[in-house]
C-alpha cells in the first residue's frame, strides 16, 4: 500500500502536527496489523516535524518494538531533512523502549 502523505495531510509542502501524524498512524497500523508493506510517499513534502513524525514511527517503535515496522516500512521522495528527522524519532524511541 502507497501513502501519499502530502494528500492525507491537506496538501502543504510542511507537515508539523500530532494530528495529521495520528491520520498517518492509523492507515499504516490498519495494514502492519494485515501483514502488508506500505510505502511513505513524501513527494511534494519539503520538511516534517518531529512531533508528526514521533505520532507514527515513535509510537510503534516504544509500543512494539522496531521489528514492527524493520522492512515493513518504505520512504519515497523524502528529502534529507526529513530523513534526518525520521532517524532522530527512530533513535530516541528505540532508546526508550522498555
Amino acid at each position: 500500500m502507497v501513502i501519499n502523505i502530502k494528500n492525507e495531510t491537506g496538501g502543504f509542502e510542511f507537515v508539523g502536527s500530532r494530528g495529521a501524524g495520528e491520520i498517518i498512524r492509523k492507515k499504516m497500523k490498519k495494514e502492519l496489523d494485515k501483514g502488508n508493506t506500505i510505502t511513505l510517499d513524501f513527494v511534494g513534502i519539503e520538511q516534517v516535524t518531529q512531533s508528526f513524525i514521533d505520532e507514527f514511527f515513535g509510537i510503534f517503535i516504544r509500543a512494539f518494538g522496531m521489528e514492527y515496522i524493520r522492512g515493513k516500512v518504505l520512504l519515497v521522495n523524502e528529502t534529507q531533512g526529513i530523513k534526518d528527522t525520521i532517524n532522530f524519532v527512530i533513535k530516541y524511541s528505540k532508546e526508550r523502549v522498555a
